[in-house]
């Protein structure tokens, strides 16, 4: 019996996996996994800061301030972020073939299905189209479609921002 071909009764075993690194690669791993966990505690404290100072500045303060810190002129700007998520599967329930009336192309969804898109976008509009607010209130107030058919079918997010800018 030729030895250097396996056999079923002489498979080779594979060896146990290397757990080993190099201390440099170790230490490395260390300090990227301090710095991760760093970078999200200070992404949450800029948040809680951010709202402080939003919240502070409210209706007081401009959306453009030009205030002296520490004897360095700044430019603080602040504002809201509004965005609205539609529940497209209850409201494509509801509305029926209503439902195209409040569509707007959407590119990530014409990405994803460029293949169905054609000439005519209405014949795949519901499969690369996406609610729009805009169209959403144009329909609600022409009559296309009743407000009530949204009650419940969105979820409306505001995001304050904030901009702090050292001016030379």
């Amino acid at each position: 019996m030729n030895t250097d071909i396996p056999t079923a009764n002489t498979q080779p075993s594979a060896p146990p996996p290397d757990t080993r690194m190099p201390s440099e690669t170790a230490d490395a791993i260390r300090r990227y996994m301090r710095l991760q966990l760093d970078i999200f505690l200070l992404e949450q404290e800029k948040e809680r800061l951010r709202d402080t100072i939003v919240r502070e500045l409210g209706a007081n303060v401009p959306g453009i301030w030009h205030p002296v810190l520490d004897g360095k002129p700044l430019t603080v700007m602040h504002s809201y972020r509004t965005t609205v998520r539609y529940n497209e599967q209850t409201l494509r329930e509801r509305l029926g073939g209503k439902y195209r009336e409040v569509l707007e192309p959407d590119g990530n969804k014409i990405r994803r299905n460029r293949d169905l898109v054609r000439p005519l976008l209405s014949d795949v509009l519901e499969t690369i189209g996406s609610v729009n607010a805009a169209r959403v209130e144009s329909a609600i107030r022409n009559g296309v479609v009743p407000a009530e058919s949204f009650q419940g079918a969105y979820q409306k997010t505001v995001t304050p921002f904030l901009s702090v800018r050292i001016d030379k």
